[in-house]
């Protein structure tokens, strides 16, 4: 049997016996568990993107989309969205923004970012006209994303709350605990809850609809970068733990990539290492998580460019 992982062919061999106590190896036309087909590998990407580490989002035709938050944490600059092809190829998508972090699309193609310096959110059409969605009751505004009945809510930062945005473009508190700690990434899951990781801790807290906050799971590092959903799972970067983490609803988690050492070493998963990874999103089939690295090994944690983004293929069979 022969087993594609990330476009080489590698045969799959299973040891029989022979006719007495020889052993030879013949091709196994048996199927092979998941989990042994594709070991979960890191890969790089793209080069090096002059952009600092802001939000990642995946479009459905597997395009990657990575947000410029600015060359330093405390300037929020960044002005820009690139596009990756799933290839590799960078290009700008739209520019214009302050400081632009988390981002993601709305039922009718349009791109969402917010402006972690300019404190709106920005709506990007698919001709490529550009708008403001909400200026209104938004501090520092980093994640963002829409539930499943389209509402829109964002994490603001600047004060520790969780903002909703009204059809009229206002952005209310439906959110504020003591809990929420520089919110930093915002999630929606299959079960109506909210999932928030925080940037001043490792927690990621669980927001119910009454806008009740709990605490889910303390990640290693003390500093968490985004989350997403996917796979019946959260995705987290643990961000100065350089790792990434899948977490379950019941609060228990894995570590699915990193060493723990700072560095852009590709390979095996957990051999592989990362370097203050930010925000995930997956492939349109769930099967590959991407997420962008600051791509120089600066000893200033506050030095977020260039970025590189890089993949790792998941191991969906456990």
């Amino acid at each position: 049997m022969n087993v594609s992982r990330r476009g080489v062919i590698v045969p799959v061999f299973t040891v029989v016996a022979l006719g007495g106590p020889g052993w030879a190896l013949a091709p196994s036309r048996s199927p092979v568990p998941a989990s042994l087909a594709v070991e979960p590998m890191v890969e790089t990407v793209t080069g090096p993107i002059d952009a600092g580490t802001g939000g990642l989002e995946v479009d459905p035709d597997g395009n990657i989309y990575m947000s410029d938050f600015g060359a330093l944490l405390t300037g929020a600059d960044g002005t820009r969205i690139f596009r990756v092809t799933p290839a590799g190829s960078v290009s700008v998508f739209a520019s214009g923004f302050v400081g632009a972090t988390g981002s993601t699309f709305d039922a009718d193609g349009n791109f969402l970012q917010a402006n972690i310096g300019g404190n709106v959110i920005s709506r990007i059409h698919p001709d490529g006209a550009i708008d403001t969605l909400s200026s209104e009751g938004l501090v520092n505004p980093v994640g963002i994303i829409l539930n499943a009945e389209g509402v829109l809510f964002v994490a603001n930062c600047g004060n520790g709350t969780i903002g909703r945005v009204t059809p009229t473009g206002r952005t209310e508190v439906f959110a504020a605990d003591s809990l929420l700690r520089c919110p930093n990434g915002i999630a929606a899951a299959s079960d109506g809850n909210l999932y928030v990781s925080n940037f001043a801790n490792g927690d990621v807290l669980r927001v119910d609809p009454s806008g009740t906050v709990t605490r889910l799971a303390a990640l290693p590092g003390n500093n968490n970068g985004h989350l997403t959903w996917g796979n019946g799972v959260l995705y987290v970067a643990a961000r100065t733990a350089n790792q990434l983490y899948e977490l379950h609803l019941d609060g228990s988690f894995r570590l699915l990539a990193g060493t723990g050492e700072r560095g852009l070493r590709d390979g095996p998963a957990l051999e592989a290492t990362l370097s203050l990874p930010n925000d995930l999103a997956l492939s349109p089939d769930g099967s590959v998580l991407y997420w962008n690295d600051v791509g120089v090994l600066n000893p200033d944690p506050r030095v977020l460019a260039p970025t590189v983004v890089r993949s790792l293929t998941l191991d969906r069979g456990r």
